[in-house]
């Protein structure tokens, strides 16, 4: 059954927000659930929506911006506003208020002591769990199978981009979804996991419901935003293709700043499902899109084997040597150039009881005696007696930089083999 405005306000989630106007649409439909705590780009408001705002900068505008916003709001078959007061705004105007009542729009009022996630969450699960029958609606097609329909039109595209010589080609079906086959991209893939598991891949049928409810959630976050992008096809994770436009100062961190409020909804949606993303470099066109998607599960590989410490979000551009080691598929090769290295290093920590490894590492983080001896609590002599044993066991001086450069590759090494569980 459809979600109204009705059945929201009786959910424990809304039991402290009062309805200050708007009787006459409480069997109003919602649809979607869309935050906006400034009121300046209403472009991307769509029919059936719950539009939850701290107002902010409300108090300041005149009389008639707000009849021109409730007028707005008809226009696009709103289907509730609700406003947060405490933060921006201490009491809703009477004259915003009486503008709803003149437009049928059900107006609510959340106390400051409501957070809008709780809000979210519950009216979301609802959404998503409830899903509308087709019979019930024989002949309309719902929210729901119009993004459904959208994200295999994605797929589609995504799929000739990747097999066509010349993506200009397919100019009129990449204008459908603004994007430009001359424009930079940048690829990004989404993993879901359990709480604590970031080692679960999505495979078989609970995987596969996931990715089935969160396409469409993605899809309808991200057309609020001003990207231009696809969803592509994958049965272990959201695979997504992105182009910030000519207009970014610095489309990379553009790109990470969308994808970490990406990240932020849809945890919202999914309570209780851990994830990470990785992105790849930005490439000049959508002819890179492949080796982007190449470069973005590397990333997501990394990050998944907490190679680097990032975050959730890990970029390729910052992987620094991994992203030389992880294109090695010979593992004898790195194996062998990690035993004439670290192996060495190891062995004589577990005999002596030493911390050669903990020394080495150290100092190439600091390229200083001095300061690696400070972090460490030892004396300067005690770390040149450690490093010049380091020399004498593996024959690589710490203090020249290019054999310095073998010890950090090859600790790195150390680091990817140990986290694939292939050494002893």
């Amino acid at each position: 059954m459809p979600v109204t405005v009705a059945d929201a306000l009786k959910m424990e989630a809304f039991s402290k927000c009062r309805l200050l106007t708007g009787k006459a649409g409480m069997d109003n439909e919602i649809l979607w659930v869309n935050i906006l705590e400034i009121l300046d780009d209403l472009s991307h408001i769509e029919p059936g929506e719950l539009l939850i705002t701290t107002a902010h900068d409300f108090k300041t505008q005149s009389r008639s911006w707000q009849q021109g916003m409730i007028e707005l709001f008809a226009a696009r078959k709103l289907a509730a506003v609700a406003i947060q007061t405490g933060h921006y705004v201490e009491e809703i105007p009477q004259s915003f208020i009486s503008f709803a009542e003149g437009h049928l729009i059900p107006l609510i009022e959340i106390p400051p002591d409501v957070s809008f996630k709780s809000i979210t969450r519950a009216l979301m699960n609802r959404l998503i769990q409830d899903t509308q029958s087709d019979s019930a609606y024989p002949g309309e097609q719902t929210l729901e199978n119009r993004l459904d329909l959208q994200a295999r039109t994605m797929k589609n595209l995504w799929n000739q981009i990747i097999e066509s010589e010349n993506p200009k080609d397919l100019h009129l079906e990449l204008n459908r979804f603004n994007l430009e086959a001359q424009e930079p991209v940048i690829a990004a893939v989404i993993h879901f996991s359990g709480e604590a598991d970031y080692d679960l891949e999505l495979t078989g049928e609970d995987g596969n419901r996931l990715l089935g409810q969160a396409e469409p959630v993605v899809v309808r976050i991200l057309r609020q935003f001003h990207v231009a992008f696809l969803l592509g096809p994958s049965d272990r994770y959201l695979t997504l293709l992105m182009q910030p436009g000519h207009f970014q100062s610095d489309p990379q961190k553009f790109i990470l700043d969308l994808t970490q409020k990406l990240l932020g909804e849809l945890k919202i949606y999914f309570p209780g499902t851990a994830m990470n993303a990785g992105l790849s470099c930005l490439h000049h066109d959508l002819g890179g899109l492949r080796p982007a998607l190449g470069e973005a599960e590397k990333a997501l590989q990394a990050a998944n084997l907490q190679l680097v410490d990032q975050g959730e979000i890990v970029s390729y551009r910052n992987l620094g040597l991994y992203r030389l080691i992880m294109d090695i598929k010979n593992m004898e090769t790195l194996k062998c150039y990690y035993e004439e290295t670290i192996a060495p290093l190891l062995e004589y920590d577990r005999s002596c009881e030493g911390a050669l490894i903990k020394t080495l590492q150290q100092y190439l983080e600091s390229c200083s005696i001095k300061n690696a001896a400070e972090i460490l609590y030892v004396h300067r002599h005690t770390m040149k007696y450690r490093l010049e044993q380091v020399r004498k066991i593996t024959g690589l001086n710490p203090l020249i930089p290019e054999d310095a450069l073998q010890l950090n590759i090859g600790l790195s090494i150390y680091r990817y083999l140990q986290s694939l569980n292939m050494l002893d």
